[in-house]
């Protein structure tokens, strides 16, 4: 179904935009990284906007604690906890039919980021990591895509934008928080509205810069506070010594930092266990654990079963998701103990 010719009427009558702007947008492809919170909500602006494609690119399902900030999801989703970016992907097509969709079940790293960011001419950040972003700062810098960073906790966020010849994350932000001291939406939860703001100001970064405007980019981080009404701009200047875009040592997108290892997950009671070098065969391991787990079901993009009061979801690109748990010998236990791995 093509679009009317007056979905866009609004936008394109900003004068920053134009029939011009709109048709740059039509021409870009995003890639969405992370589709909870922040991604859910970018994601659903930039198809509204008639971006030309979107790549989804997420590792988690949909569960009940997604519900209260994460837009694209409603119960449905959380019931059978259909993996996000699939469910992302059916709610877009009913926003905007016309938005080219990629889906993308699988964790970013330095081993897939060059295959599954491939064609992105911008990269908008709704990962829950500080690894994953600083391999999405490598990657903006080498391949000159841009790069909207965004982070949200308690009440508060931060944005920033990564532009060609800009300074990068790694100019202001070296290295990352000390996970220890770091705040997590487990630990100190979510506002919802801060969601909503801070994923608004990341989304107006990107459409301006896919829009052809990367000057109009703000220069910097801007932090704000949803609760206390506080929000101020971060300069942030280039760094000839930055190991990123000044010594270009690509680190984390080479895998000499941040490689993959079991870890929980932020919304709590789940481990992810890192995938091998092959590719799970989901419809003979299907085979091999019917009448064995319970709930089994066999899906192209994965496979789900419970066992011993845990449940396994194991996607095509080999990772797992184990929830009932936080604890990854226990994971890899089940992991080992059903599947073989």
């Amino acid at each position: 179904m093509a679009a009317s010719a007056s979905r866009y009427d609004r936008q394109i009558r900003l004068p920053q935009i134009g029939a011009d702007g709109q048709a740059a947008l039509r021409r870009a492809s995003v890639a969405v990284i992370g589709l909870g919170a922040l991604g859910s909500h970018g994601a659903d602006l930039l198809a509204r906007a008639g971006v030309g494609r979107l790549i989804l690119i997420d590792r988690d399902v949909v569960e009940w604690s997604n519900l209260q900030r994460q837009s694209l999801y409603d119960e449905r989703d959380a019931e059978r906890a259909r993996p996000k970016a699939e469910a992302a992907a059916e709610r877009l097509r009913a926003v905007n039919a016309d938005v080219e969709l990629t889906v993308q079940l699988a964790d970013l790293s330095a081993h897939n980021a060059p295959r599954l960011l491939h064609g992105a001419t911008l990269l908008l950040d709704g990962t829950d990591n500080f690894a994953t972003r600083y391999l999405l700062n490598d990657f903006s810098v080498q391949q000159r895509v841009a790069y909207v960073y965004a982070g949200v906790v308690s009440t508060y966020g931060l944005v920033g934008a990564v532009v060609p010849d800009g300074p990068c994350l790694r100019c202001t932000y070296p290295e990352p928080p000390d996970a220890a001291n770091t705040p997590t939406c487990q630990s100190a939860g979510v506002f919802g509205p801060a969601v909503a703001v801070v994923a608004g100001l990341a989304a107006g970064e990107a459409l301006k810069i896919a829009s052809g405007n990367p000057r109009s980019a703000h220069a910097g981080f801007r932090y704000v506070d949803l609760w206390s009404g506080e929000s101020r701009a971060l300069g942030a200047r280039q760094d000839p010594d930055c190991p990123c875009c000044g010594r270009r040592d690509f680190e984390w997108l080479e895998g000499r930092r941040g490689a993959p290892r079991a870890q929980a997950l932020c919304g709590g009671g789940a481990v992810q266990l890192p995938g091998g070098e092959a590719a799970p065969d989901l419809a003979a391991l299907g085979r091999k654990l019917q009448g064995t787990v319970g709930d089994l079901e066999v899906r192209e993009r994965y496979l789900r079963f419970r066992d011993n009061g845990l449940e396994l979801t194991l996607f095509a690109d080999g990772r797992a998701l184990v929830r009932g748990t936080e604890d990854p010998a226990a994971a890899r236990a089940l992991l080992a103990r059903t599947v073989g791995a």
